[in-house]
């Protein structure tokens, strides 16, 4: 990628969790002007998640998990699908200046970083949310360009009207929150199972799985409208002791699989199984008059 390498530092993106207010970056501090000021991590990350609206002493996916899901992806596994993705948010970004690219529920940041490989945009400035800190922390180590925060989808802290391209990834939506950041005219990618997605790694966690029903998430939220449906599709096979382990904690089996079940798949070195996703663009319709 071409572009200044401190686009996102100039950037206002980010809003104070406590007032809204925007956040200036000085050094290693974010700072509003009613003087509520976080600091930036050694890796380069913000923590924006306030201690209300954490559920948990650890929310979002584990040490553990991010680990797993870091081998998984230099395996290089998810490539195809990642680099369709960034296909995708570069035929949607706008012909102009700068542009934010955002990832809500962006995870180790690995679709990020295969945006940053292969777009090609002056000033594209690549920004990504996630509740899990390990996560954060490993994005921002990895892709020390992009602006990344520890933070919820839900009352994200983010400006309004900001976003030129709003990725949502196998993560939870917001209609309210994603009409508020996304500039008008701007696009919302949310990617989702699709029918057949790693319907082989089900078979072997339950007596009697049962194939996906993909849905129009924002078909019916005010100020959006459906532009188009992408599907990406093709065969994984997984080979290597521990890969299929890895793919378990990539996804959300790992929360309902036992014990037995999670033992049974980490001495497996084999699995042929579907890559089905299908991802809905949004065009962000323009406020009533």
């Amino acid at each position: 990628m071409s572009g200044n390498a401190d686009a996102g530092r100039s950037v206002a993106l980010f809003a104070c969790p406590l007032c809204g207010e925007p956040l200036t970056r000085a050094d290693r501090t974010f700072r509003c002007v009613n003087g509520h000021s976080y600091d930036i991590a050694k890796e380069g990350y913000v923590n924006l998640l306030l201690a209300q609206h954490r559920h948990s002493k650890d929310p979002g996916y584990s040490k553990e998990m991010i680990t797993a899901r870091r081998d998984f992806f230099d395996g290089g596994h998810y490539q195809q699908l990642a680099d369709e993705i960034a296909g995708l948010a570069g035929s949607y970004l706008p012909d102009r200046g700068t542009a934010v690219v955002l990832d809500a529920g962006c995870g180790e940041g690995y679709y990020l970083r295969r945006m940053r490989s292969l777009l090609v945009a002056d000033g594209m400035v690549l920004a990504g949310l996630d509740l899990s800190k390990h996560g954060i922390r490993l994005a921002a180590r990895r892709d020390p360009q992009g602006m990344y925060a520890v933070a919820g989808i839900y009352g994200m802290p983010v400006l309004d009207q900001s976003l030129d391209v709003l990725l949502c990834h196998f993560s939870p939506v917001s209609a309210a929150n994603f009409q508020r950041v996304v500039r008008p005219g701007g696009v919302v990618l949310i990617g989702g199972p699709g029918e057949d997605h790693l319907y082989s790694l089900k078979e072997l966690l339950y007596e009697t799985p049962v194939r996906f029903e993909p849905a129009d998430i924002l078909a019916d939220a005010a100020g959006f409208e459906p532009i188009a449906v992408h599907r990406i599709s093709y065969k994984l096979a997984l080979r290597g002791q521990g890969t299929v382990a890895q793919l378990l904690a990539m996804t959300p089996f790992y929360w309902s699989a036992d014990q037995a079940a999670q033992a049974r798949l980490a001495e497996m070195d084999t699995l042929d199984t579907d890559i089905d996703v299908l991802v809905h663009a949004y065009r962000r319709t323009e406020p009533p008059a």
